[in-house]
């Protein structure tokens, strides 16, 4: 891992985020999480985009971060674990209840797992809805379509 000290220019949704580190623009897209999709050409905004959008924007938005970049990159964006006043942003909008724990890419983080399930028992956020679709199950089914 390689640490990275920054601060956030842009915060594009609830798990992808500009950070300018040393003069240049670094695309971070968080690690362990997938938040609701935003509405783009290819599908519909999911229940709750915004608001975790907004979340995010509230907790890291111009404020200065550290980010442990895992050396992956998907989409032209580093994988990396934001943090702020030493708190894991990933961590923070799971327990939130606004983005899911992303098991296929942080299949051993056992605290995105119990964060996880503390949400979903407490019906936080987005686990107050009957049948909440995973943003992979959302994109999938409208790249089929």
């Amino acid at each position: 891992d390689t640490w990275v000290e920054g601060r956030v220019a842009y915060v594009n949704d609830g798990d992808t985020a500009v950070v300018d580190v040393a003069g240049r623009s670094l695309r971070v897209r968080f690690y362990g999480i997938d938040a609701p999709e935003r509405q783009n050409r290819d599908w519909p905004a999911q229940p709750y985009s915004r608001v975790a959008t907004r979340f995010m924007q509230t907790l890291i938005g111009g404020r200065a971060v550290r980010v442990r970049l895992t050396g992956e990159r998907t989409h032209a964006r580093e994988v990396g674990e934001v943090f702020v006043d030493g708190r894991s942003a990933s961590q923070a909008i799971v327990a939130a209840g606004l983005a899911w724990w992303n098991e296929r890419y942080a299949r051993g983080d056992r605290e995105l797992e119990r964060l996880q399930a503390e949400a979903r028992a407490a019906r936080r956020g987005l686990w107050q809805q009957a049948r909440p679709v995973a943003p992979w199950a959302h994109r999938a089914r409208h790249r089929r379509a």
